[in-house]
């Protein structure tokens, strides 16, 4: 199974449309209608700037035996509006994957196990988390540091995967991602994978029994 991490929470390069902690989520991600993982995002807010937090983590079983692992964290840093730094750690099934971006005199440098240079400007991160991702043409790859041109489709109002009347988007690049936004909060989403169709879905709040099953003795960092 080949998964990418286009996880689902929009982000964007600058304003900050809602308080940071009205912008933090749980999601819960389905594969033919069984979950198999769960989407976490937290947002803190600095002095001039935000951080976002961000871990997905998925296992596939048949019954009692593993058939595929993916963990993923990372960490966004911006300041004044801009993406300053990003550090992402992500276990794909035993392949592993990183990423360490830096702006450097107002340059963006990104070293990744996919690419190695300059961000372009007004690249954003695949992390999801603010709306005002609707109005980029360019994203990085959070997985790979890899940059992947992007176009946005608005779709207007839909059912969400939940059953909520939001707003949804088309992202096409190099997967095509289905996005729901009820104002400015990301409410849902699904793309398909090799066949394989993946949806998000707000995590009720009794699920954090399910993330500890799911996280235990797994982890997206201890080497690349």
């Amino acid at each position: 199974m080949r998964l990418w991490a286009f996880i689902v929470l929009i982000f964007g390069a600058v304003s900050m449309p809602a308080a940071a902690g009205d912008l933090d989520a749980k999601f819960l991600i389905k594969r033919a209608g069984k979950v198999i993982g769960y989407h976490i995002v937290g947002v803190t807010e600095t002095a001039d700037g935000y951080i976002v937090d961000a871990e997905t983590r998925m296992r596939v079983k048949l019954g009692p035996i593993p058939l595929f692992k993916y963990d993923h964290e990372s960490r966004e840093v911006w300041k004044n509006g801009e993406l300053v730094s990003l550090d992402s750690r992500t276990n794909h099934d035993g392949d592993r994957y990183f990423v360490e971006a830096e702006r450097i005199d107002g340059v963006l440098m990104i070293d990744g196990s996919g690419y190695h240079g300059a961000a372009p400007a007004g690249a954003v991160p695949s992390s999801y988390w603010d709306k005002s991702f609707m109005e980029t043409d360019a994203v990085i790859d959070t997985q790979t540091g890899e940059i992947i041109d992007v176009s946005v489709t608005r779709l207007g109002e839909t059912r969400a995967p939940a059953g909520l009347l939001a707003e949804q988007f088309l992202i096409t690049g190099t997967l095509a991602v289905n996005v729901w936004y009820d104002g400015e909060i990301c409410v849902g989403s699904h793309f398909t994978v090799d066949g394989e169709e993946l949806v998000y879905v707000p995590a009720p709040a009794d699920k954090d029994r399910q993330y500890a099953v799911l996280t235990a003795g797994h982890g997206a960092r201890g080497g690349r």
